[in-house]
């Protein structure tokens, strides 16, 4: 289905009042497991509420607008510094990354567990819109983007989105734009197999709630925000919704999962698809047209309408077709890093008595694993007098001490997602130090060095900070 004869100003003002009727919709159900049963608002709200899905859209449209558009991944790296304070998985990640003076080029890929989160792929329709009819183009800016806090998954979900999206955006069919779309990634991913079966199993006629079960059986993972898994559900949402707003957004919906991002990316596309016209009022009334964003956010000219976001987007993209780049945006390869030449750095020492290894915070190296665990010592610094957040989590167990006191007693069997502001109950505690510095040991109940274990050091509001009591520069202001 697809309409041609609309405007790119009708499309692109679909485009942000289904991102935002989306994303309304999809934030309350956030996290939870599908099936799910929502025919409308719930609760009804009374404005669209802040959701990064945008927000982090608007800080590219605000460094688009100063910088024009030959950015780099150092443009979009002081962009993260300058205006995104979020610490919410891989945005945390990187801000910690960048932080630390992490390459751009490898900060998405830089010890960095949610290098296969959503993050990304929620920011694919300011580059479609941008380049509206041009997919290379924007497959090139969806790449750069997603290269600052994602790996291969992250970046292969942005980029389908956009070239799709940019293509709605030019009037082709939904599902040729979906099929070239997945055409654009690598085929080796886990984002491209799970597309490829959404796809697969509506061409082949299995009934839509069947087809989720087997898409959530082949790609189900512990973090609900896992991007192979949300962009097979985009995927099915979208073939199965087969071009009405209503059933594509409530499927976005009740699928579960990262349902703000599900819903706000399904929106987004049926409003290119149909303009903002042809979304049903029901949709469109109790979220009106103002643009709010969260405290996250900071030193951008953000829109305040809508109607304001539609016209700002409409003249960087007339500039942008008027004169697009010769050569695509460049994304340099991630260069060989060492976590040891960093600031924030400090020594391991394995349990088994074997070298001590270089390490900041997060996923414990290997030589650890096989150890049973690590003691170190925290210095406490000016980041950490006060008090900290710790989380100590290993698939197969784990406890973590302080000055040989139990803090953790984290169970095997935990659902593995190392994240300062959603961790398991059983793998966190609040700590307060009481001297300049302290003995930590972990200790893991198995020696397998396939498991996944984490220890992480946070501050009171949530951003990683270091063991070794430095400062790091930059720190956020949220």
């Amino acid at each position: 289905m697809s309409t041609p004869s609309l405007s790119l100003s009708d499309r692109v003002a679909g485009c942000w009042l289904g991102k935002s009727i989306g994303g309304t919709l999809g934030l309350p159900a956030e996290g939870k497991p599908g099936p799910l049963n929502f025919s409308f608002y719930d609760p009804v709200p009374t404005s669209a509420p802040p959701n990064d899905d945008l927000e982090l859209q608007l800080v590219w449209l605000d460094l688009l607008e100063k910088r024009g558009f030959a950015l780099t991944q150092r443009d979009l790296a002081e962009g993260w510094l300058a205006h995104i304070h979020y610490m919410w998985d891989e945005y945390g990640r990187c801000r910690w990354n960048l932080r630390r003076g992490v390459p751009p080029a490898a900060a998405g890929v830089f010890e960095n567990w949610f290098v296969s989160g959503m993050g990304s792929p929620i920011r694919s329709e300011i580059w479609a819109c941008l380049c509206a009819g041009r997919p290379e183009h924007a497959a090139a800016y969806a790449t750069l983007d997603a290269s600052l806090d994602h790996g291969a998954e992250g970046i292969a979900g942005e980029v389908f989105l956009a070239v799709m999206q940019s293509l709605v955006l030019d009037g082709v069919a939904l599902r040729e734009a979906c099929e070239r779309g997945l055409a654009a990634i690598d085929s080796s991913t886990e984002t491209a197999r799970a597309l490829g079966l959404a796809f697969r199993l509506h061409r082949e006629g299995l009934p839509e709630w069947d087809a989720y079960r087997e898409l959530v059986a082949k790609h189900g993972h512990d973090n609900f925000t896992h991007a192979p898994l949300n962009l097979g559900l985009i995927g099915w949402a979208l073939a199965y919704g087969d071009g009405d707003f209503d059933r594509s957004l409530l499927l976005g919906t009740n699928c579960g999962y990262d349902t703000d991002c599900t819903a706000a990316t399904v929106g987004a596309t049926l409003g290119m698809l149909l303009g903002a016209a042809r979304i049903p009022s029901r949709w469109k009334e109790p979220i009106g047209d103002a643009v709010w964003i969260g405290p996250g956010i900071q030193g951008i000219d953000a829109p305040k309408t809508l109607a304001d976001l539609t016209a700002r987007t409409l003249a960087l993209a007339e500039r942008f077709a008027a004169k697009p780049p010769e050569t695509p945006v460049r994304v340099d390869p991630a260069p060989p890093l060492s976590s040891a030449a960093l600031p924030g750095t400090i020594l391991l020492e394995p349990l088994d008595g074997s070298t001590p290894v270089a390490w900041a915070n997060g996923e414990l190296p290997g030589s650890v694993l096989a150890a049973g665990g690590a003691e170190w010592t925290w210095t406490v610094g000016a980041e950490t007098r006060s008090g900290v957040l710790l989380v100590a989590l290993a698939r197969e167990g784990c406890r973590l001490l302080i000055d040989g006191a139990p803090v953790i007693d984290c169970p095997a069997g935990v659902p593995f997602v190392p994240a300062v502001h959603r961790p398991a109950s059983e793998s966190c505690a609040g700590f307060t130090p009481t001297k300049p510095t302290h003995r930590v040991r972990l200790e893991l109940r198995s020696r397998s060095t396939g498991q996944d274990a984490s220890v992480i050091i946070a501050t009171p509001n949530k951003h990683l900070t270091t063991w070794s009591g430095e400062v790091l520069p930059h720190a956020a202001r949220l």
